[in-house]
């Protein structure tokens, strides 16, 4: 019986604990310093979308949940489709106890990336109360394959003032949610421990 009673609560939290797609959007702050083709009336704005929550109270690396994501910083549009995160700077972010996002480190390149000092390149850049867009940014230095730092040319703009992050999880996610392969094969052997247990119940009355 006491197998039988936890297999029945571990299926329950898996249950309750299933993977689904949550969605972050970015409003950032008018830009500061604004050059080009850049003004001071642009501002950065975002978003990305994750198979899973960012868990609360958490630090660190998230690419491996980014599914797709768009941000644009007023002259241009970056995404999942005709950029990429910077390989030498993986995207990052934190969340509060309540699992919101509080800030992201996000190093967006449209591609190609430069390789080669002298290369140009257009990126986003933000990370925390910073907010910086460059058009044709030449290539002053490589590492570890790719260029890692700029001069900002003659389109560039940049802002300190933090922006806001917000968290919506689609509603029909809360009420049908998916769960991943992983859950499933747990909530397999869940199942099948309860099962044995029943079976020996019965074999010994």
């Amino acid at each position: 019986m006491k197998r039988i009673m936890i297999s029945i609560a571990l299926l329950a939290s898996l249950i309750s604990s299933y993977a689904y797609a949550v969605t972050y959007t970015y409003t950032g702050a008018n830009y500061t310093d604004a050059n080009g083709a850049y003004t001071t009336a642009m501002r950065m704005t975002g978003i990305f979308t994750t198979s899973s929550p960012i868990p609360p109270n958490f630090a660190g690396d998230i690419s491996g949940i980014i599914t797709s994501w768009s941000f644009s910083d007023g002259v241009q549009t970056i995404n999942n489709t005709n950029g990429l995160f910077h390989p030498n700077f993986p995207p990052a972010a934190t969340t509060d106890a309540s699992g919101n996002l509080t800030s992201a480190k996000l190093l967006i390149h449209r591609v190609p990336i430069s390789t080669t000092i002298g290369g140009t390149e257009d990126f986003i850049w933000t990370s925390g109360p910073i907010n910086i867009a460059v058009v044709d940014a030449v290539c002053q230095s490589v590492n570890d394959g790719y260029c890692d730092n700029w001069n900002e040319s003659s389109d560039w703009a940049s802002s300190d003032v933090p922006g806001i992050w917000e968290t919506y999880i689609p509603p029909t996610t809360l009420t049908t949610p998916i769960p991943t392969m992983a859950q499933w094969a747990l909530m397999l052997m869940a199942l099948l421990l309860g099962l044995i247990g029943i079976t020996r119940i019965r074999r010994q009355v």
